[in-house]
């Protein structure tokens, strides 16, 4: 099964990012009213309908990275809102149940024309989301300790993060588990390795094999713990080679990062 989170945000040439320098902006996150309309009439249409396409009871799921670029592509809370509604509708009339709208919560989310963040759980169910996320541990847990941060200390806080989100939102929570970090390989390599901000942040340490497994356990038992939640969690990275963040096999630790979620989730 498969099912699509749109990356929402702005998109800059950052790979190699030189030192001290702003990336050129290549192309905008927020987009126009009816380029939301053209692009959900074809998830719609090409995803949605697809025989392997995930869905939630009998619903299709869909998430989106960006809110505050979401809510900029609109204008305000009530046109966002009278967006998703429409595209719930749209796909209701494709002949499904529903739609299952997910939103990535991170950072501060602030509202178009303001500088005060809002309140995400107020947000959530303003705008008629059915779950909340997270993409990656680092969204919650700032690297302190440069140039290496230990994956065990990561972990920690975003399972503290993780029973703060539980209670903080009314609808569904789905945590993350995340195998690693480091955006090094996006910096120019003959720059000096300093911590000036993204790429040139901190590595998490120690992300071995054995200690993502551990992640899986500790983020699956919580998660088993809940009889009112689906039993769903999201994984970073698969292929996030350029920030230190993938499942696929490589030449130090082979599959063993797959085996560990064949141990833990496997049947």
């Amino acid at each position: 099964k498969f099912a699509l989170m749109w990356a929402n945000h702005t998109w800059q040439d950052i790979h190699p990012h030189k030192l001290h320098t702003e990336p050129p902006d290549l192309y905008p996150g927020p987009v126009r009213p009816g380029t939301f309309l053209t692009l959900t009439n074809y998830v719609i249409e090409q995803y949605f309908s697809h025989t392997s396409y995930w869905l939630i009871n009998e619903s299709p799921y869909f998430s989106i990275y960006s809110l505050n670029d979401l809510l900029e592509s609109f204008g305000g809370v009530e046109e966002t809102k009278e967006a998703l509604q429409d595209f719930r509708i749209r796909t209701r009339k494709a002949g499904f149940y529903d739609l299952h709208l997910n939103a990535v919560v991170w950072g501060r989310q602030v509202l178009p024309g303001q500088e005060k963040p809002v309140d995400p759980n107020w947000l959530m169910n303003e705008l008629g989301f059915d779950s909340v996320t997270s993409y990656v541990w680092i969204h919650h847990v700032p690297l302190k300790e440069f140039p290496q941060t230990d994956y065990r200390y990561v972990r920690e806080c975003y399972l503290q993060y993780y029973r703060e989100a539980e209670e903080t939102f009314d609808v569904p929570y789905f945590p993350n588990v995340t195998m690693g970090w480091d955006s090094s390989p996006r910096t120019v390599q003959s720059d000096r390795f300093i911590n000036a901000g993204y790429p040139f942040t901190p590595v998490i340490a120690n992300n071995t094999p054995q200690e993502f497994r551990k992640s899986l356990l500790a983020v699956t038992q919580q998660l088993n713990q809940r009889t009112d939640t689906p039993k769903i969690f999201n994984i970073n990275c698969w292929n996030e080679w350029t920030e230190g963040s993938y499942l696929e096999p490589d030449i130090h630790h082979g599959m063993e990062y797959l085996q560990a979620i064949k141990e833990v989730c496997g049947k």
